[in-house]
């Protein structure tokens, strides 16, 4: 939490997602195009509004038209009154559908890399909110399903993997 004036000062929700999705994109940077990372990020905030209609909320640039900096990413104030764990299962799900999408350009080590450029403050906030990235990173061990029950789709045209919503059994 930030200290100022000698009282701690609550971190706004919107902080959090623009600190998550461009640490993401950050990480992503050292392995890919800056383009393609940026891309991941508007096209997931899209797909996943049909289970998390808050992220409209989040707004991202035309790619040619970043200045490829945390202030690329604009959060309406609206999203600041969201749940915190609704929030954290937004989280979640964009962090494992990104890692995925990054496929092996993301390696091994790209969770730790994630958690490091995020930083332990927002990472404590995070995982207060109920992300898990050890779960993300178990998920190797079921390949093809995230851990929000989206399945992968492998078959595309484009770069850009597409979700299925997996049936209830």
């Amino acid at each position: 939490m930030n200290k100022s004036s000698g009282k701690i000062e609550k971190v706004q929700s919107s902080d959090v997602i623009k600190h998550t999705l461009f640490s993401l994109i950050f990480v992503a940077h050292s392995k890919t195009s800056k383009d393609y990372a940026w891309s991941i990020v508007k096209n997931l905030l899209v797909e996943l509004k049909v289970d998390h209609d808050f992220l409209k909320y989040i707004h991202i640039d035309e790619i040619e038209n970043l200045n490829d900096n945390i202030d690329d990413i604009t959060v309406i104030s609206d999203f600041n009154h969201i749940n915190p764990k609704k929030i954290g299962e937004a989280i979640q799900n964009i962090v494992d559908v990104f890692k995925t999408r990054m496929g092996k350009k993301a390696g091994y080590f790209f969770l730790a890399e994630f958690k490091e450029v995020l930083g332990e403050e927002y990472h404590s906030i995070i995982k207060k909110m109920g992300v898990d990235l050890r779960l993300i990173d178990l998920k190797k061990e079921m390949p093809g399903w995230d851990t929000q029950n989206y399945k992968i789709k492998d078959e595309f045209d484009s770069n850009i993997a597409f979700l299925e919503k997996k049936e209830k059994v």
